[in-house]
């Protein structure tokens, strides 16, 4: 109902205004909306009334569609659903779910009642994605949170999608490019073995190719035997096999002077098509 005025007319006692009955209804009918936005209607409310800008604090109050605006702050302990975007920083506690986006910094403890954090995508990923030059990287730091440790996807520019699987078995760490490592209990497939290192133990099995370098241990017999460059050299070698038999490394009179010659040392010349063999002074052919 609209407010109504009770008419006074224009002079005192000029007979142009409303009648006693008029203004005494008008006067019941603006109480009686007053009454009922206020209180029950024959009773105003004991609450103190809000008013627009006054600083006053609200209790139990529920607010349908709310936009909240400004640069005030929310704080409380809150039970149940919020939805929606929010855009600006969250500080406190959150207990529940977190449906949508959220950009920006979480700083805090995030829990479950087994003090993990717990994660439940629903397709069972968590995407960390990247950004400008930065690739997406997980930071795992120290107990102490002066080191940390990076895991890093490759740059858009390698074109890389795979998916890396971890290793099953008790514990146990990672093989790194660059890190001195001990393996065991590995079979390597078709593997290109570089560089000056060693390769030490003992080995049951065929190895088929041509080694360039020294190899120091029992070959196929009871004495320590060496291979060096296209010359086989040693105190003694036994050649095992089916068929028993050893194809010497053909060299030329040229290779074999520059060959540093053990006695001993035995060869294929090229140059004279005969076995030599080293007396330590000088090559003698055996045929």
């Amino acid at each position: 109902m609209a407010y109504q005025a009770l008419g006074l007319g224009n002079t005192a006692n000029d007979g142009t205004g409303d009648s006693l009955r008029t203004g005494g209804d008008k006067i019941n009918d603006n109480f009686v909306e007053l009454y009922t936005k206020l209180g029950n209607g024959s009773a105003l409310t004991a609450d103190t009334v809000t008013l627009l800008t006054a600083a006053q604090t609200l209790t139990n109050k529920n607010l349908t569609s709310p936009t909240i605006t400004g640069t005030g702050a929310i704080a409380g302990v809150f039970t149940g659903n919020i939805t929606g975007n929010v855009t600006g920083n969250v500080t406190g506690n959150i207990t529940g779910n977190v449906t949508g986006n959220v950009t920006g910094n979480v700083t805090g403890n995030v829990s479950t009642a087994s003090g993990n954090l717990d994660l439940t995508p629903a397709t069972q990923i968590v995407e960390v994605q990247g950004g400008g030059s930065n690739s997406g990287a997980i930071t795992l730091n120290c107990e102490q949170n002066s080191h940390g440790q990076k895991i890093i996807a490759q740059p858009h520019s390698a074109g890389v999608t795979n998916t890396l699987t971890l290793p099953a078995g008790g514990n146990q760490e990672l093989v790194g490019t660059a890190a001195t490592q001990t393996l065991t209990g590995k079979t390597l497939t078709a593997p290109t073995i570089t560089g000056a290192g060693a390769i030490a133990g003992v080995f049951t099995g065929n190895i088929t190719g041509n080694v360039t370098g020294n190899i120091d241990g029992i070959v196929g017999g009871t004495t320590p035997a060496a291979v060096t460059g296209t010359a086989i050299s040693g105190t003694s070698i036994a050649v095992t096999g089916t068929a028993g038999a050893m194809t010497l490394n053909t060299v030329t009179t040229t290779q074999r002077n520059a060959l540093s010659a053990a006695v001993g040392m035995i060869v294929y010349n090229s140059t004279t098509s005969k076995i030599e063999a080293y007396a330590g002074s000088a090559w003698v052919a055996l045929h």
